[in-house]
């Protein structure tokens, strides 16, 4: 499951999350809405059970009270004398004396509004107060609570049945029943102060659900429909049936009302899960444009380098992390053209040197014809000029022969002593052709002349500084060679003659040419410095940065040449195969 997720968009990941996130903070509010209902319900319920039970604890003390009433009222000597006769004389001599204990005993109660008195046949000897429309039973043998006596009304009568006391009461000798008719409504102030919101009911009800009182004063004396209420959703009832009377106390409350600030939390709740929605779509959106648009734009970019040119870069328009990768991406690309260049260069260099030993060598092969045939030959006009004495001769003749088999040996790199050697036999040569006037002074350190360079490095600079700096001057010259080891473990060669030099212009222009590797260089306004060119790319071709060429130059005081090179103890079998020191 996780890795076909991971398959899966950057995109779609994110949507798969908030449907998620969505779908769990809705089940969360449902189910938060849900129980918060159940504990309002539980506790509203808890709350009507409680006033049941006060009530219902009321509605005994009321008919304990009505007990107490109805038996001091109907076994009091009086009374019981009243009804233990059916002479006419003697209940006219006593009817005031009932009348007096009837008011006494409506004066107790505010809920009595009348009192009647039957005999034992069921005829009705005395009343007071109101008198209803009452057609008790002939006989009660228990008290009885009736209702509907009047329509809309709400009274109820206690119909209590009255025995001789002077007889066994085993015996029972009935004499007679009292019934007391009662207001009911005397009970709505008290139904009334249970009532739990504006449009709930609380209904007291006879054994037939007749509304006896309650908070709905216009349905008294109407059946009571419990079906009407009957739908759980919208209702909540509750119910407590009182044994005395088998009367009933009915609470109904719309759940509308009782979850009135649960229906507040609800919506609350919904407003949160929008903003919610809200805010990730917001999140989606910007997510989308700045991360997934980027990103795809740098995906798009990279795809398409390689068909669409290596000279492109991507474009750069976000300052967020996105751009950083861009920028980054960028430089990059960058590096790697300037790497890949710097690796042509160096192809290029490697392919040079290559093309220069391959030249060097085809060279070396047509120099070595016949080579012996040279050397006798030199080697012959030096004996014919001893036989005439023409030593001058002789000696440049030796020079000229030593120079010849120096130059084509067939080694690239010779030792510092053999190539000051060979320049020594340029200078004798020198020195007879100017007759003096152009002297060569070589100074070198001994324990350098060991050590190992390139072949053929010094002769064309003397030679440059001789033919260019100092053949046009009318007075003598010198050229001296310096050979010597600096304190960053490079030979340092100065070649410094103190002849015409050049300009200040034309020293640029010379430096400008060595350091573009063009040529030839010229050297002065009439010459032109091959030799000096050909240098200058052999040291670079084979030491690389390490090897440097300097040029100074000042008019009619003299042109100085410095190379530095690296310290090489052993030759290579080429030119192309180098030791340096570590």
């Amino acid at each position: 499951m996780i890795k076909r997720f991971q398959r899966v968009s950057l995109v779609k990941q994110i949507i798969y999350l908030n449907v998620l996130m969505l779908s769990f903070l809705l089940v969360s509010f449902l189910i938060s809405n849900y129980i918060a209902q159940r504990i309002v319900e539980d506790k509203v319920t808890e709350s009507v059970n409680k006033l049941m039970l006060q009530l219902e604890a009321t509605m005994k003390n009321f008919y304990k009270d009505m007990d107490g009433i109805s038996y001091s009222l109907l076994y009091s000597p009086t009374l019981q004398q009243y009804l233990s006769t059916n002479d006419a004389l003697t209940h006219i001599l006593m009817d005031d004396d009932i009348v007096s204990q009837f008011s006494s005993t409506l004066s107790l109660k505010e809920d009595i509004k009348g009192i009647l008195l039957y005999n034992n046949t069921g005829k009705l000897i005395a009343n007071l107060g109101e008198k209803a429309n009452i057609t008790p039973k002939n006989q009660a043998s228990v008290i009885e609570y009736t209702t509907s006596i009047l329509p809309n009304s709400s009274y109820y009568t206690i119909s209590v049945p009255v025995y001789n006391l002077q007889n066994n009461i085993k015996l029972k000798d009935y004499r007679g029943m009292c019934v007391f008719l009662m207001d009911g409504a005397r009970f709505n102030e008290l139904l009334q102060t249970s009532k739990q919101s504006p449009h709930s009911k609380f209904l007291l009800l006879d054994e037939k659900d007749v509304i006896i009182a309650g908070t709905a004063p216009q349905n008294y004396g109407e059946v009571f429909h419990s079906e009407n209420y009957s739908n759980r959703h919208k209702y909540l009832v509750q119910e407590a049936v009182l044994k005395n009377t088998g009367w009933k106390i009915i609470s109904v409350l719309p759940k509308a009302e009782v979850l009135q600030d649960v229906s507040t939390i609800k919506n609350l709740n919904i407003a949160t899960y929008i903003v919610i929605f809200s805010m990730l779509l917001l999140f989606l959106v910007v997510f989308y444009n700045q991360v997934f648009k980027p990103v795809k734009a740098l995906l798009d970019f990279v795809k398409s380098y390689t068909k669409k040119g290596k000279d492109r870069r991507f474009s750069v328009t976000f300052n967020n992390e996105i751009g950083v990768l861009g920028s980054r991406l960028n430089q990059m690309l960058d590096d790697i053209d300037h790497l890949s260049r710097d690796i042509q260069v160096v192809q290029q260099k490697a392919f040079d040197i290559e093309l220069m030993k391959k030249k060097m060598e085809i060279s070396a092969y047509r120099n070595q014809i016949n080579p012996h045939f040279l050397y006798n030959t030199l080697e012959c006009i030096r004996a014919i000029a001893l036989f005439h004495k023409a030593e001058d001769i002789a000696e440049i003749t030796s020079s000229l022969s030593k120079m010849f088999r120096y130059s084509i040996k067939g080694a690239g790199f010779v030792s510092i002593g053999e190539e000051l050697l060979y320049l020594r036999e340029y200078s004798r040569i020198i020195d007879y052709r100017f007759r003096g006037k152009i002297q060569i002074r070589v100074e070198a350190e001994e324990r350098l002349q060991s050590l190992y360079t390139l072949k053929l490095l010094l002769q064309p600079i003397v030679e440059n500084a001789v033919f260019h700096g100092l053949e046009t001057k009318v007075s003598s010259g010198l050229v001296t060679v310096q050979v010597n080891l600096r304190r960053d473990q490079l030979v340092c060669f100065t070649v410094k003659d103190d002849g015409v030099g050049m300009s200040g212009q034309r020293l640029e222009e010379v430096r400008a040419q060595l350091n573009r590797f063009e040529g030839p260089v010229v050297m002065n306004d009439g010459g032109v410095g091959i030799g000096l060119a050909n240098i200058y790319r052999r040291i670079k071709l084979f030491y690389g940065e390490n090897a440097q060429m300097t040029i100074e130059s000042k008019v009619d005081e003299g042109t100085m040449v410095i190379l530095t090179v690296p310290i090489m103890e052993e030759p290579g079998e080429t030119e192309g195969e180098l030791c340096f020191k570590s």
